[in-house]
Protein backbone atom coordinates (compact mmCIF):
# COMPACT_ATOMS: atom_id res chain seq x y z
CA UNK A 1 0.00 0.00 0.00
CA UNK A 2 2.31 2.72 -1.20
CA UNK A 3 -0.56 5.38 -1.63
CA UNK A 4 -0.24 6.12 1.97
CA UNK A 5 3.13 6.80 2.05
CA UNK A 6 3.03 8.88 -0.82
CA UNK A 7 0.46 11.17 1.27
CA UNK A 8 2.64 13.23 3.98
CA UNK A 9 5.65 13.42 1.27
CA UNK A 10 2.68 15.23 -0.58
CA UNK A 11 1.56 17.69 2.40
CA UNK A 12 4.91 18.42 3.31
CA UNK A 13 5.47 19.83 -0.74
CA UNK A 14 2.23 21.50 -0.21
CA UNK A 15 3.72 23.07 3.39
CA UNK A 16 7.04 24.64 2.17
CA UNK A 17 5.51 26.43 -0.52
CA UNK A 18 4.56 29.57 1.69
CA UNK A 19 3.98 33.30 0.81
CA UNK A 20 6.93 33.93 2.41
CA UNK A 21 8.98 32.01 -0.02
CA UNK A 22 7.67 33.61 -3.08
CA UNK A 23 9.35 36.21 -4.92
CA UNK A 24 8.02 39.68 -4.11
CA UNK A 25 7.88 42.78 -6.31
CA UNK A 26 10.91 44.60 -6.74
CA UNK A 27 9.59 47.60 -7.90
CA UNK A 28 7.43 49.42 -10.83
CA UNK A 29 8.40 51.28 -13.99
CA UNK A 30 6.81 52.80 -16.78
CA UNK A 31 6.04 50.90 -20.23
CA UNK A 32 5.90 53.10 -23.32
CA UNK A 33 4.31 51.16 -25.91
CA UNK A 34 4.69 53.12 -29.70
CA UNK A 35 4.74 53.29 -33.09
CA UNK A 36 3.47 54.45 -36.67
CA UNK A 37 0.03 54.21 -38.21
CA UNK A 38 0.40 54.20 -41.96
CA UNK A 39 -1.70 54.48 -45.04
CA UNK A 40 -0.18 53.02 -48.21
CA UNK A 41 1.78 55.62 -50.28
CA UNK A 42 -0.28 55.66 -53.48
CA UNK A 43 -0.86 58.30 -56.48
CA UNK A 44 -4.02 57.93 -58.09
CA UNK A 45 -4.53 58.72 -61.74
CA UNK A 46 -1.07 61.18 -61.37
CA UNK A 47 -3.17 63.25 -58.91
CA UNK A 48 -5.44 64.03 -61.69
CA UNK A 49 -9.34 63.86 -61.68
CA UNK A 50 -11.09 60.50 -62.89
CA UNK A 51 -13.61 61.04 -65.49
CA UNK A 52 -15.34 58.29 -66.71
CA UNK A 53 -17.25 60.15 -69.67
CA UNK A 54 -21.07 57.73 -70.89
CA UNK A 55 -21.05 60.29 -74.09
CA UNK A 56 -24.69 60.26 -74.98
CA UNK A 57 -27.29 57.65 -73.67
CA UNK A 58 -30.48 57.21 -74.35
CA UNK A 59 -33.29 57.41 -72.01
CA UNK A 60 -35.13 54.62 -72.82
CA UNK A 61 -32.07 52.22 -73.02
CA UNK A 62 -31.07 52.88 -69.67
CA UNK A 63 -31.74 49.41 -68.11
CA UNK A 64 -28.81 48.40 -65.83
CA UNK A 65 -26.33 46.83 -68.01
CA UNK A 66 -26.51 48.72 -71.00
CA UNK A 67 -23.48 51.55 -71.43
CA UNK A 68 -21.39 49.89 -69.17
CA UNK A 69 -18.00 52.12 -69.22
CA UNK A 70 -14.64 51.28 -67.51
CA UNK A 71 -13.11 53.44 -65.07
CA UNK A 72 -9.83 54.31 -66.49
CA UNK A 73 -7.24 55.04 -64.01
CA UNK A 74 -3.39 54.56 -63.51
CA UNK A 75 -2.16 53.49 -59.53
CA UNK A 76 1.39 54.23 -58.24
CA UNK A 77 2.34 52.85 -55.16
CA UNK A 78 6.46 52.70 -54.64
CA UNK A 79 7.05 51.92 -51.15
CA UNK A 80 4.26 49.73 -49.57
CA UNK A 81 4.70 48.21 -46.76
CA UNK A 82 2.82 45.25 -47.91
CA UNK A 83 1.47 44.89 -51.43
CA UNK A 84 -2.55 43.86 -50.43
CA UNK A 85 -4.67 46.64 -50.37
CA UNK A 86 -8.27 47.09 -50.57
CA UNK A 87 -10.36 50.17 -52.30
CA UNK A 88 -13.08 51.94 -50.73
CA UNK A 89 -15.93 54.02 -52.85
CA UNK A 90 -17.00 56.75 -50.62
CA UNK A 91 -19.74 59.01 -51.65
CA UNK A 92 -23.72 59.62 -51.32
CA UNK A 93 -26.17 56.82 -52.05
CA UNK A 94 -29.02 57.19 -54.43
CA UNK A 95 -32.42 57.88 -52.94
CA UNK A 96 -34.26 55.04 -54.57
CA UNK A 97 -31.34 52.33 -54.07
CA UNK A 98 -28.57 52.38 -51.86
CA UNK A 99 -26.35 49.96 -53.88
CA UNK A 100 -25.80 52.90 -56.32
CA UNK A 101 -23.85 56.22 -55.97
CA UNK A 102 -26.57 59.21 -56.30
CA UNK A 103 -26.68 61.59 -59.71
CA UNK A 104 -27.52 65.24 -59.77
CA UNK A 105 -30.54 63.50 -62.15
CA UNK A 106 -33.60 62.83 -59.81
CA UNK A 107 -34.37 59.42 -60.05
CA UNK A 108 -30.50 58.14 -62.26
CA UNK A 109 -28.22 56.28 -60.37
CA UNK A 110 -25.01 54.94 -60.67
CA UNK A 111 -23.61 51.03 -60.06
CA UNK A 112 -19.66 50.28 -60.26
CA UNK A 113 -18.43 46.82 -60.61
CA UNK A 114 -15.25 45.34 -60.09
CA UNK A 115 -13.58 42.89 -62.06
CA UNK A 116 -15.60 39.92 -61.10
CA UNK A 117 -18.90 42.55 -61.73
CA UNK A 118 -19.61 42.37 -58.17
CA UNK A 119 -21.28 45.86 -56.69
CA UNK A 120 -19.22 48.16 -54.99
CA UNK A 121 -21.62 49.85 -52.75
CA UNK A 122 -21.21 53.06 -51.61
CA UNK A 123 -18.99 53.66 -48.54
CA UNK A 124 -19.00 50.01 -47.50
CA UNK A 125 -17.92 48.20 -50.28
CA UNK A 126 -14.65 47.01 -50.84
CA UNK A 127 -12.20 45.39 -53.65
CA UNK A 128 -9.22 43.56 -52.03
CA UNK A 129 -6.65 43.55 -54.56
CA UNK A 130 -2.90 42.58 -54.61
CA UNK A 131 -0.81 45.41 -55.69
CA UNK A 132 1.16 45.00 -59.09
CA UNK A 133 2.66 48.15 -60.64
CA UNK A 134 0.84 49.48 -63.87
CA UNK A 135 -1.99 47.03 -63.35
CA UNK A 136 -5.03 48.85 -60.98
CA UNK A 137 -7.88 46.47 -60.34
CA UNK A 138 -10.75 47.10 -63.25
CA UNK A 139 -13.36 49.17 -61.82
CA UNK A 140 -17.07 49.22 -64.23
CA UNK A 141 -19.57 52.21 -63.96
CA UNK A 142 -23.08 51.92 -65.62
CA UNK A 143 -26.20 54.09 -65.05
CA UNK A 144 -29.35 53.10 -64.09
CA UNK A 145 -32.71 54.09 -63.88
CA UNK A 146 -35.43 53.94 -61.02
CA UNK A 147 -38.47 51.50 -61.85
CA UNK A 148 -41.19 53.78 -63.61
CA UNK A 149 -39.23 57.35 -63.64
CA UNK A 150 -39.09 59.00 -66.85
CA UNK A 151 -35.58 60.80 -66.98
CA UNK A 152 -35.31 64.08 -68.74
CA UNK A 153 -33.11 65.12 -71.42
CA UNK A 154 -29.69 66.47 -70.73
CA UNK A 155 -26.56 66.63 -68.71
CA UNK A 156 -25.72 64.30 -65.47
CA UNK A 157 -23.29 64.11 -62.90
CA UNK A 158 -21.78 62.00 -60.27
CA UNK A 159 -19.09 61.54 -57.92
CA UNK A 160 -17.37 59.26 -55.69
CA UNK A 161 -13.76 59.40 -53.61
CA UNK A 162 -11.84 56.43 -54.36
CA UNK A 163 -9.97 55.36 -51.00
CA UNK A 164 -6.98 52.95 -50.96
CA UNK A 165 -5.57 51.81 -47.63
CA UNK A 166 -4.06 48.47 -46.22
CA UNK A 167 -6.34 44.59 -46.09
Amino acid sequence: MNIWKLIPLALFCLAGTSAGSRAADGGTTQLTISGNIVEPDCVINDNQQIVVNFGEVLTTRIDGSNYETPINYTLSCPQLIRNTLKINLKGTAASFNSGLFVTDVSGLGIRVLDASKAVITPNTGAVNFTYAANNPPALYAIPVAQANVTLPNGAFNGSATMVFSYQ
